[in-house]
């Protein structure tokens, strides 16, 4: 099993290979690639190897490690492979008895004093985002000075866990682009509604102004709804770069919500068509704010797909969790989207506070009628660090015996107050089987092609699909 987890919203572990042993889908990394490259500016030697990506096995990467013999390091920790992340630390331990070893990310800011209590293998936990907690941690342990008053960091002083105060997020704009030419980078793709690959993955802006209540990206990496832009100018020299230095096919920009500012988006356009780079692009978008005027820009730029979180078509679910959504406008919206010639991903969540089985209906009737290009169906899982969370555990709903049962991809972690998790994980394998026939209903050709790559490409996928109809038909 491989862990989908740094730069995923919902980790998961997945046994779905390609031929050379890696996941079919690998978000890329920016949190440790901007690490590294922050690092790489003040002068310290780093390596970053993303085990994932390059398909090893765990002793394969336990040799490199301790072949390298580092000073400091520092891996990403989430809930579903959180059981395997902390055998390897544990290993490390006694392979590298002075090296200090550091946990970061989501799972550390949403459970970072009981992962250090129950495991003293884990010398210090990063919280959010922990690029400049990192340096200022290399530079105290390079000149020997205490971890004392280090924001963002959990350390144990006289055997219990200090917490630091948090640090204040960082300036987007100030941050050096991320670590790419060490990393395969060719393996790290997001072919959503059918966007071309290989594909190139950025960020034009951190952060998103809304608070749905189980994104584990708002409370446990941001842990506020600022948002912060990049210059659009330094976002499109970066996109020309990369796109001398590999043969990128299309970029993706995987931002929390791309068009939440029509001036920078359009700015963005602007810049990108100025350098004259002709690329086919999608990006993360929020379906209820985009108009004509914008995605007619965006088309004009090389706009080719978007991603629209709806999560539910049922008002009440969205108004529980937060999120808000006009579901008349984003249904325009997608109208409009579609008749601009850009292609049209929904992603959805089954599983939310208040779902039922008329919910999940009313939810896949909304999908027929607005007949998206692609879509994806996840199970809502109550990630540590987010306010699901507390308000699962509070209420009882969490079943999940253990950390690697949080697996948004095929596991229900926790039950609604109506649908238990064994009802959930049958309707997801449901909606999955029927969103694979609508995909094919609205566009036969494209779905022929890339079943067809994909199913060359990763057999064991393929093979997962056909388990899952005859699971269902027995069912």
């Amino acid at each position: 099993m491989f862990g989908i987890r740094s730069g995923c919203r919902f980790p998961y572990m997945t046994d779905e290979l390609t031929w050379e042993g890696v996941p079919t889908y690998i978000p890329f990394p920016f949190t440790p690639a901007q690490a590294t490259a922050l690092l790489k500016k003040h002068g310290f030697t780093v390596e970053f190897w993303d085990a994932v990506a390059e398909g090893l096995t765990r002793d394969e990467f336990l040799k490199r490690v301790q072949r390298y013999m580092p000073d400091i390091y520092i891996q990403e920790v989430v809930a579903p492979s959180y059981t395997n992340d902390r055998e390897i630390f544990e290993s490390l331990r006694g392979m590298l008895p002075k090296c200090l070893l550091g946990a970061a990310g989501l799972m550390v800011t949403g459970w970072g004093p009981q992962m250090l209590e129950k495991n003293p293998a884990i010398d210090v936990g990063l919280t959010y985002e922990w690029e400049e907690t990192l340096l200022e941690l290399a530079v105290r342990f390079r000149d020997r000075k205490s971890f004392k008053s280090t924001a963002g960091l959990f350390h144990r002083v006289d055997g219990k866990v200090a917490a630091e105060s948090r640090r204040t997020p960082p300036d987007v704009n100030k941050l050096p682009w991320p670590e790419r030419e060490s990393l395969p980078m060719l393996r790290y793709n997001d072919d959503f509604a059918f966007l071309p690959t290989p594909n190139l993955q950025m960020f034009t802006e951190r952060g998103c102004p809304y608070k749905c209540s189980f994104c584990v990206w708002i409370d446990a990496r941001y842990g506020d709804c600022r948002v912060r832009f990049r210059e659009p100018a330094d976002v499109a020299e970066e996109m020309g770069w990369c796109l001398k230095r590999w043969p990128f096919k299309a970029v993706y920009f995987d931002d929390d919500t791309f068009n939440i500012s029509k001036s920078h988006v359009i700015k963005l356009c602007e810049e990108i068509r100025r350098r004259d780079i002709r690329i086919p692009w999608g990006a993360m978008c929020r379906a209820d704010l985009f108009d004509r005027e914008t995605l007619q820009v965006c088309r004009e730029a090389g706009l080719f797909a978007v991603k629209y979180g709806i999560e539910s078509a049922d008002p009440l679910i969205l108004k529980g969790i937060h999120k808000n959504l006009d579901l008349e406008k984003a249904e325009q919206v997608i109208r409009w989207t579609r008749e601009a010639g850009v292609k049209v991903h929904l992603t959805l969540v089954i599983g939310l506070p208040g779902e039922t089985a008329r919910s999940i209906k009313n939810t896949w009737r909304f999908v027929k009628r607005i007949r998206p290009d692609y879509l994806q169906f996840s199970l809502c899982t109550p990630f540590p660090g987010t306010e699901l969370y507390k308000t699962a555990e509070s209420s009882g709903w969490i079943e999940a015996r253990d950390w690697s049962e949080f697996n948004a991809d095929s596991r229900a972690s926790m039950h609604t107050e109506e649908l238990s998790c064994k009802e959930l994980e049958s309707w997801v394998r449901t909606l999955n089987l029927r969103r694979f026939g609508l995909q094919i209903m609205q566009n036969p050709l494209q779905c022929l092609r890339y079943y067809s790559r994909k199913a060359l490409a990763s057999p064991r996928k393929i093979l997962n699909l056909a388990r899952n109809f005859f699971e269902n038909a027995g069912s």
